[in-house]
């Protein structure tokens, strides 16, 4: 069995698509939830505090999230480029 060392660029360009649909999908959840908590009908300071938290921590949380993900199909595409460029 031959050895492989490298990539084949159109599936880490696919792989990459993917992340960045990923990140999306938790861009649209931040946004669907955000508006379900605000018309949930809840008062008093749990309330408050729950929504003080996912308006700050939980969202920068999923938004941190969203970026990694972008972040790693930035990094793919640019591996598969360098792999075209080198098969070139």
């Amino acid at each position: 069995m031959a050895s492989f060392i490298g990539q084949i660029p159109e599936e880490v360009d696919a792989l990459a698509t993917d992340f960045d649909a990923k990140a999306g999908d938790i861009d649209t959840l931040i946004s669907a939830l955000t508006s379900k908590l605000g018309s949930t009908t809840w008062v008093g300071n749990d309330h408050t505090r729950f929504e003080g938290d996912w308006n700050s921590t939980l969202t920068t949380s999923l938004r941190n999230v969203a970026g990694s993900l972008r972040d790693a199909a930035v990094l793919a595409r640019g591996n598969a480029q360098q792999q075209r460029d080198a098969s070139a």
